[in-house]
């Protein structure tokens, strides 16, 4: 970062302190963990690197229009005066406080929303398609990763989800569209089937947890990361 960038960025900071605001970072500590934010779906990773991004290349998502501040230009997320209180007890409520995260694992996510753009092309006048893929898109700003994103990163098929029973198949289709699989109790805890619009989709911040559970040793290298 130059030192016009870090310079501008602090100054913004010690006006955004005098106005009530506090930074994130400052917020979280030393440690600043960006797990819980992300599996709470309040930090989704953005399309594109950029040269001077802070927070591992995390953004706020919609859900956390009243909590945080974004300032693009200064790639700075701020907290709203009044509302650290709320974010603090809000990460209690992590969903999988346990879960390895790996913010040096995730990566830009423009390919995912070129993949719909292209699918929301060839929905032409199909409805259900169409509306398919406005789901799918709230689901990405959201920072869920459609399944299939996850199995071409990692190699693995759908034949390793129902292997170790983390998805089961679906015997009672009820159309020609419906996925012959559904997670199970257990993959509950790193997917979510969003109905009716048939979408497997990998749970925010679960992306590495679900390839350790899958693949342990091929998942290592990245769970050992910093």
């Amino acid at each position: 970062m130059t030192a016009a960038v870090f310079e501008a960025r602090y100054n913004r900071i010690l006006r955004s302190r005098e106005q009530g605001y506090e930074e994130l970072s400052d917020f979280l500590g030393r440690k600043s963990d960006l797990g819980p934010l992300v599996r709470l779906g309040l930090l989704r990773r953005r399309e594109v690197n950029n040269e001077y991004q802070r927070y591992h290349g995390y953004l706020p998502t919609p859900a956390a229009e009243d909590l945080f501040l974004y300032i693009p230009e200064k790639e700075l997320i701020l907290i709203r005066p009044g509302q650290s209180a709320a974010l603090f007890a809000m990460l209690k409520k992590d969903p999988a406080p346990k879960a390895v995260f790996k913010p040096t694992y995730t990566e830009p996510t423009q390919e995912q929303f070129d993949a719909l753009r292209t699918q929301r092309e060839q929905a032409g006048r199909d409805v259900w398609q169409a509306q398919r893929c406005e789901q799918l898109q709230k689901a990405l700003l959201s920072g869920h990763m459609d399944i299939r994103t996850f199995t071409k990163r990692t190699g693995l098929g759908e034949g390793v989800l129902l292997r170790l029973e983390l998805c089961k198949p679906r015997l009672d289709k009820t159309h020609d569209r419906a996925l012959a699989l559904a997670p199970t109790k257990e993959g509950a805890r790193f997917m979510t089937l969003l109905q009716p619009w048939e979408l497997l989709l990998v749970k925010p911040g679960m992306e590495l947890p679900l390839f350790e559970r899958c693949d342990p040793d091929q998942a290592g290298y990245w769970c050992t990361l910093p």
